[in-house]
């Protein structure tokens, strides 16, 4: 496991405390960047070019949230979106589409019409090479799964070393059963698991261009795995 470089706790310039928030505005906003899609051929891309398999991006937030689609499926993003707080539950999605009107349901890719109304994680990515963020919404069963595996994991890595760690992943895909046979879902592969930190020193600490901003950190022990306390 891997830990980037801590900061100096002395603010350096006005970086850290920039902010376009407007008084008022709910302090949890929602994250930012292009958007990632994995595609029926099982291939991940962002803005219609494919993603190399070996490009890795730390998962550094997942939101959930539910999200209103217009009537026709060609008219563009949804129309109201709701943001859940850490912690809060999803509403009654089933009942929302039942009490809208259905002159605001929308005809699906298999031809019967749903509900506007649709509960989307979104898991925010982070290029550690570029800073570039990416957002990989998602409201499709498999989906789901590679979203709920990775959170499942984070956890209870986070439980073993006592800290805010993230998971550093390729995107991937695996085989998944479904009613009409299988087919790929997304994956998400660790690689390994990172904490956040910054740079010592102030920005003359910075490495090497051709070395990375990262320091090894050890694996959880046996121990540390189990909970045992009894000296081997």
């Amino acid at each position: 496991m891997t830990e980037i470089v801590k900061a100096s706790t002395q603010e350096v310039d006005a970086f850290d405390g920039f902010t376009d928030a407007i008084e008022g505005e709910e302090e949890r906003r929602p994250q930012q960047g292009a958007f990632v899609k994995f595609t029926n051929e099982a291939t991940w891309t962002v803005n219609g070019e494919v993603i190399p398999a070996t490009r890795e991006f730390v998962i550094v937030d997942v939101q959930r949230c539910v999200v209103k689609w217009p009537p026709n499926i060609d008219d563009g993003p949804p129309v109201e979106k709701i943001f859940l707080a850490p912690g809060q539950r999803y509403p009654d999605v089933e009942k929302m589409n039942a009490e809208t009107p259905r002159a605001e349901w929308r005809k699906g890719p298999d031809g019967n019409m749903r509900g506007p109304w649709q509960a989307q994680h979104i898991t925010c990515l982070l290029d550690p090479k570029t800073m570039d963020r990416f957002l990989y919404p998602t409201s499709t069963v498999g989906g789901n799964i590679a979203v709920r595996d990775i959170v499942d994991k984070t956890k209870w890595m986070r439980r073993l070393k006592g800290e805010a760690v993230f998971p550093l992943v390729t995107l991937s895909d695996v085989f998944m059963n479904t009613r009409f046979g299988g087919r790929q879902r997304p994956h998400f592969e660790v690689v390994k698991f990172v904490a956040f930190g910054g740079l010592e020193g102030g920005p003359t600490a910075l490495p090497a261009a051709d070395k990375p901003i990262t320091t090894e950190i050890k694996p959880p022990t046996a121990k540390e795995a189990t909970g045992d306390t009894i000296p081997f």
